[in-house]
């Protein structure tokens, strides 16, 4: 049975999904979406992703062409037609064919359900390096499909032995290419909100803390203070709580994975399996 995708209110295989050259998602950039995971026919946080989904339309001044509702319903349909044991869902959405080569157009709506493969299990078990580059995201409350920085340095920290890039301004520290980023000090976990996507499995981690012990400070992080610091970590849908034990050559705590972030690590894990527990789509 062949996989279908959403494409503007009709159910279609992904090489049906084609987009006109004079689309200002294609050739200004001018777009948004939002993912997130199924497992076993179950999706992880939908309605967070989707208001964020929401709200990155309201910032950058496009409206939505499909309801709340009819984009559940169409979720619902290509993840029971799809089946897969784990898989993505990505909601996209293009600024539509332009009418002089720069305005914005109708809209384009996409949802695309794709089989993923389980994170690498030595990540969490050993840790991952990150590579720093000096790089400040246009928008970084939107999540826009602008990722060109990202794309270009992605074979460059592949070829250092890294898994992804941490930007910062030369003093402050913003986010990981796909992550939001937490450092421990102590009880403490601190992370940032100023400069960075307003993550989906972050908000999680905020709210599990305190139950966990967790006094938690929201704050600027300073480079230096990453290099120092006592256990450091990222979270994203794809990556959930994933260590960093070394950033650029500098091991952080030693190069081993700090026993506060384990904690955490397990937290989010009971959080997700109960998240997943109840699917919201019934027969």
């Amino acid at each position: 049975m062949k996989p279908i995708h959403f494409f503007n209110g009709s159910y279609v295989p992904k090489e049906s999904i084609t987009f006109s050259i004079d689309d200002v998602g294609v050739a200004r950039g001018y777009g948004i979406f939002d993912y997130f995971k199924v497992y076993n026919g179950a999706p992880a946080f939908m309605e967070a992703h989707l208001s964020r989904f929401e709200n990155s339309a309201r910032l950058l001044g496009m409206e939505v062409p499909f309801s709340r509702e009819e984009i559940e319903v169409a979720i619902a349909k290509v993840i029971r037609h799809n089946a897969f044991p784990l898989s993505g869902i990505k909601v996209l959405m293009t600024g539509g064919n332009s009418p002089d080569g720069f305005s914005a157009g109708k809209p384009n709506l996409i949802i695309t359900n794709t089989a993923v493969s389980e994170t690498n299990p030595s990540f969490y078990t050993e840790g991952v390096s990150l590579m720093t580059h000096r790089f400040t995201r246009e928008m970084p409350e939107i999540k826009s499909t602008n990722y060109a920085t990202a794309v270009r340095l992605e074979p460059i920290w592949k070829q250092k032995g890294h898994v992804d890039v941490l930007y910062h301004d030369g003093e402050l520290v913003s986010e990981v290419s796909r992550s939001n980023v937490f450092l421990v000090e102590g009880n403490k976990l601190i992370t940032n909100e100023i400069g960075v996507l307003p993550g989906i499995t972050r908000m999680n981690v905020l709210k599990m803390a305190p139950q966990l012990g967790f006094e938690v400070e929201i704050r600027a992080i300073a480079l230096v203070e990453v290099f120092a610091a006592q256990e450091f970590f990222m979270v994203s849908t794809n990556k959930r709580v994933m260590p960093v034990v070394k950033i650029d050559d500098v091991e952080i705590a030693g190069g081993k994975i700090g026993p506060k972030t384990k904690t955490l690590m397990e937290g989010y894990s009971k959080r997700l399996a109960e998240e997943i527990s109840q699917p919201p789509f019934q027969s």
